[in-house]
């Protein structure tokens, strides 16, 4: 295996419970490092609840959690920290502090997180805007900025401190087709300079096939499909063919009885 394919994450039959209900039903996957991983599937398939195992939020009820060479499942808050400082993290909301400058809220980070003057600070913070497409922009307020250029913003923060993972929650969300494509390009652009891995979790199918290196389609709480963008395109599964090609009917049904829906929940 080459270097540039070797895994970063590696998540090895994690189940999650709450309750009776398997949320997360024996999940298998290896995220490959400096590549972009797309994490798709619909509502109530568990992507969310496993993006969030992925940061460690939520602990596994059983199974492994291997982030750059350390098992995360289980760890104590202060060692999970510690693994965090790998991470960044883009918030489908932006999640901007509204009393703060942009270039206050790119600093947080770096305030937060290192010793390092105020004036280094703020280079840093200008380098960081610059690769986002947001030179001068330090002194803007977030009410001052479009929804495009918070997200963008956001993403100068979450590469603050140089992470290996970058962990996007639909980062196309409530984005116009143009400016969602600018943020694809972003990423793209930021894996490539950067050599950053990017885990995105994303409805967008056109953002999913114009970014996406590995394509992971999640289903019931469990790993339907893992491939590239052709691979998944060319899939012969009846769902993934009604999820990428957005049927309303297929194995999905359009109309279902509650007795049906009921039956499925419990089978999740």
């Amino acid at each position: 295996m080459s270097e540039s394919m070797l895994p970063i994450i590696e998540v090895k039959n994690i189940v999650k419970r709450f309750g009776d209900r398997a949320v997360l039903d024996g999940i298998n996957v290896v995220i490959p490092q400096g590549k972009i991983t797309v994490i798709m599937g619909g509502s109530g398939c568990g992507k969310t609840t496993f993006l969030r195992h992925l940061i460690g939020l939520h602990t596994p009820t059983s199974g492994e959690i291997w982030v750059d060479g350390k098992n995360i499942a289980g760890l104590k808050e202060k060692e999970m920290n510690e693994v965090r400082r790998k991470f960044g993290m883009l918030f489908q909301g932006s999640a901007l502090f509204n009393s703060m400058t942009v270039g206050e809220n790119v600093a947080v980070p770096l305030k937060e997180h290192t010793d390092l003057s105020a004036e280094i600070i703020r280079i840093i913070v200008r380098v960081k805007l610059e690769l986002v497409g947001l030179t001068g922009f330090d002194d803007f307020m977030p009410h001052e900025i479009s929804g495009g250029m918070k997200k963008r913003v956001a993403l100068a923060r979450a590469i603050a401190l140089d992470p290996k993972i970058v962990f996007y929650d639909e980062p196309g969300a409530g984005l116009d087709p143009i400016t969602a494509s600018m943020i694809d390009r972003l990423i793209l652009d930021l894996s490539k300079k950067l050599n950053i891995t990017s885990v995105v979790v994303t409805h967008e199918m056109k953002s999913a096939f114009r970014i996406a290196d590995q394509i992971i389609i999640l289903h019931k709480g469990k790993v339907l499909q893992v491939g590239t963008p052709q691979e998944i395109q060319n899939s012969k599964n009846s769902y993934v063919q009604q999820f990428i090609q957005g049927e309303s009917e297929g194995v999905i049904p359009f109309k279902q009885t509650s007795e049906a829906y009921l039956k499925g929940l419990l089978e999740t």
